[in-house]
């Protein structure tokens, strides 16, 4: 297999699916602002662990819903676990 090839299938593991758990690692304002998406501050603790609701895939970015918590958060601001 390529360096190209193992890049991607590494890529695909780390993509974030509905029925994911995910842990929250901070936001930047920015990652925040971009999109629209819900400031975590008050709703989210760092290194905590949330299960994905769903997915929305946008053009340059994706959302995620996570269970108990209202709002849209950037997918940049989650590891997949």
């Amino acid at each position: 297999m390529k360096n190209k090839d193992i890049e991607y299938w590494i890529s695909l593991s780390k993509q974030i699916e509905k029925g994911d758990f995910v842990k929250f690692s901070g936001c930047t304002k920015e990652q925040v602002n971009w999109g629209n998406n819900t400031d975590p501050e008050g709703l989210l603790v760092y290194g905590g662990v949330y299960y994905v609701n769903d997915v929305i895939v946008k053009s340059s970015h994706t959302k995620l819903l996570l269970r108990g918590v209202e709002g849209k958060f950037n997918s940049v601001c989650f590891e997949k676990m």
